[in-house]
């Protein structure tokens, strides 16, 4: 199976505005990608995951060594048949895998946001990952799945 793990960073205006009215100066968002995008970009499924989870969800986190959290449910020929589709799953903001949160650094100190980090909502998670689905092209998806909070993300 095809797995990709990636980063993008949003800036400025591609960086949405948070609910409690501060605006992050950057967000990196770290996902991954499992499978194939097809010509029409048409395929696209998005997994959100749960509190504890991050965007391995199906390969083994590297960090780890774990299998993905959903690795009986996302892969060739499973319900979510990556032969098929299109599946990207991405770190929610202020997750602890790569996604920017408390532990990284505030620009304007010089040291870890720690508990200056903003009020984060559902809102604001699904905001910053339907900009990484902009980013990537991506304006239709074939479905939105997640257990948990990711099932309030959905």
């Amino acid at each position: 199976m095809s797995t990709q793990g990636h980063t993008l960073v949003l800036r400025g205006d591609a960086a949405p505005p948070l609910e409690c009215g501060a605006r992050l100066p950057e967000i990196t968002v770290a996902y991954q990608t499992y499978g194939q995008l097809n010509a029409a970009r048409s395929n696209a499924i998005l997994i959100c995951h749960a509190l504890t989870g991050d965007q391995f969800c199906t390969a083994a986190n590297p960090q780890t060594g774990r299998d993905g959290w959903w690795w009986r449910l996302i892969g060739p020929g499973l319900p979510v048949d990556t032969r098929r589709h299109f599946v990207i799953c991405s770190n929610i903001l202020a997750g602890c895998a790569g996604t920017t949160g408390p532990r990284d650094a505030n620009p304007a100190a010089d040291r870890p946001w720690g508990l200056d980090f903003p009020v984060i909502t559902i809102a604001d998670m699904v905001n910053v990952q339907a900009a990484l689905l902009d980013a990537l092209g991506i304006s239709t998806l074939f479905a939105v799945i997640g257990p948990s909070m990711g099932g309030m993300q959905a």
